[in-house]
């Protein structure tokens, strides 16, 4: 598996310094154009068990600043974008706050007002929770970190984006990996 994942972190980074080089002279000579956007969304965390047992969806919410370069016509571009989204959790004995931050790379295809682009990513994320069971006297506070590559695709109508995304968790003792599903709309801004 840990092969698998190299291959393709390694692939994505070739299509991504190739992308942005050859992006950035069109942008020096004035063939692209760049613009900026901030994108609330909201969504939902659904994580992949090793074993049988569930764990339940659980809903996030979070905010993304990315900026994309497109071509001329606008119909093939790159895109770069940092975001955080938090989410809570509540079980019988255990509440859990959960922050986190991401960083991908995406390419764009489509016309002006529709936009398909599938990304490839990093994606930390760190988990607070609070266990108490009273009947066993038990109350702890556990906090831990697990790193993700994430892969997925995404879909911008109008400014109105939906993302699908697979993240996955190798070094995670809970969870194998987590599905993720987000909706948002972009105010674009910085036109260049």
């Amino acid at each position: 598996m840990n092969k698998k994942l190299e291959a393709i972190i390694k692939t994505g980074k070739r299509i991504a310094i190739a992308s942005l080089a050859s992006l950035a002279i069109n942008v020096a000579s004035g063939c692209a154009s760049i613009e900026n956007y901030i994108e609330p969304r909201v969504g939902v965390n659904i994580p992949v068990a090793e074993t049988t047992q569930d764990y339940p969806a659980v809903p996030k919410v979070g905010l993304a600043y990315g900026v994309n370069i497109n071509n001329a016509a606008k119909t093939v571009g790159i895109g770069v974008e940092a975001g955080l989204d938090y989410s809570h959790s509540t079980g019988q004995y255990i509440k859990t706050n959960s922050l986190s931050p991401r960083f991908n790379v995406s390419g764009n295809f489509g016309g002006k007002n529709f936009k398909v682009s599938p990304f490839v990513g990093v994606n930390a994320l760190s988990e607070f929770s609070q266990v108490d069971i009273p009947e066993w006297d038990v109350h702890e506070k556990i906090s831990n970190a697990t790193l993700g590559i994430e892969l997925g695709v995404g879909a911008t109508l109008f400014g109105a984006n939906a993302r699908v995304g697979y993240t996955f968790m190798p070094a995670s003792q809970n969870v194998k990996g987590m599905v993720t599903a987000t909706i948002g709309y972009r105010f674009v801004f910085g036109k260049k």
